[in-house]
């Protein structure tokens, strides 16, 4: 499948662009459950090698033993069960290897992603929670030599952290993509073999099997990013109720004349809740942006399918252009290089 790049940062599109908050905590199926399952998978193909050795053993049986026109076509109806049990086998096999493949490609993910939040707090980053946030964007004129050099440090730091980010979510994104392949490849569903047509693409052809595994790509990820949002949407919700009890417990204490430390307490206790519901709102935010450009990509890839099997020309890609405020990071280039 040829894909044209557009002229577009690809982090970009995935709502994260630097000098924004980094998430670095994992919200994936776990993958011991996966590795499980792919185990079962390949365990199955364990059991099938038994049919597969016994249509064998029946279509080479010597004539001296079993001859005749029966003999004859038993022969060639187990020759063929062979084959047919050796290919589901070998599928079996291929599929629990590439799901086994994915869930350690999660597991590193899983650990990549604690490392980094572990480096982060080593350096001396500001790591709230689950998130990495950026230094601040500029010092004071009065700043000393001393605090100028500790803020360079903490941006080389940072940029460490969003490029180890980036790396980690493009392997995961890189094995979720094989996984939808293989499923495609290894379960016997080869889209290619409905319609032998091709579609014209930019000078290049490309097969309807290509397109309909590249819509169940996106389907997948859109759907993976709708979640996340609406998971987002809920933690959110939550915190307001909480910091709504919060004012209202501490608007009580004070309406009781309530002893000084216990008014504090309290009021400490509504700046925490708020502070949280703000992060909580700038992820929500990011996981809304994340998702409708997911499910763009997918309705895209979908008019893309929907006109090819009409015969209609296809939209390679579209270039649209980016605010360039909206795209340009803290100019640190003099310090970071």
């Amino acid at each position: 499948m040829t894909k044209v790049v557009v002229d577009r940062i690809e982090v970009q599109q995935d709502g994260l662009q630097f000098g924004d908050p980094i998430g670095c905590g994992y919200h994936w199926t776990e993958p011991d459950t996966i590795d499980a399952y792919g185990d079962s998978v390949r365990r199955l193909a364990t059991k099938v090698e038994l049919a597969v050795d016994g249509f064998e053993r029946t279509a080479s049986t010597s004539e001296d033993v079993f001859a005749g026109e029966a003999a004859d076509t038993l022969r060639d109806r187990a020759a063929k069960r062979h084959e047919e049990s050796a290919s589901v086998r070998d599928n079996l096999r291929g599929l629990g290897r590439a799901i086994n493949t994915y869930s350690d490609v999660l597991r590193r993910h899983r650990e990549g992603l604690e490392q980094l939040r572990d480096f982060a707090v080593s350096v001396g980053l500001d790591v709230r929670g689950n998130q990495i946030w950026p230094p601040i964007e500029t010092l004071p004129g009065d700043s000393t030599q001393k605090q100028a050099d500790a803020w360079e440090a903490d941006w080389k730091a940072y940029k460490e952290c969003f490029e180890t980010k980036i790396a980690l979510r493009d392997a995961r994104r890189a094995s979720t993509k094989d996984l939808v392949r293989a499923l495609a490849d290894y379960a016997g569903v080869h889209p290619d073999k409905d319609k032998q047509k091709f579609v014209a693409a930019g000078g290049k052809q490309v097969k309807f099997g290509d397109l309909r595994r590249e819509a169940a790509e996106e389907a997948m990820e859109a759907v993976e990013a709708n979640d996340a949002a609406d998971a987002a949407r809920a933690t959110v919700t939550a915190l307001k109720g909480r910091e709504q009890k919060a004012l209202g417990d501490l608007e009580d204490l004070a309406m009781a004349d309530a002893p000084a430390d216990q008014i504090k307490a309290q009021a400490d206790k509504v700046a925490a809740i708020h502070r949280e519901l703000v992060e909580a709102r700038s992820e929500a935010r990011e996981a809304e942006a994340t998702a409708q450009r997911e499910q763009a990509q997918a309705n895209r890839a979908a008019r893309n399918l929907e006109a090819a099997e009409e015969g209609r020309p296809r939209i390679v890609s579209e270039v649209r252009p980016v605010p360039q405020a909206s795209i340009e990071p803290v100019n640190l280039k003099d310090r970071l290089g």
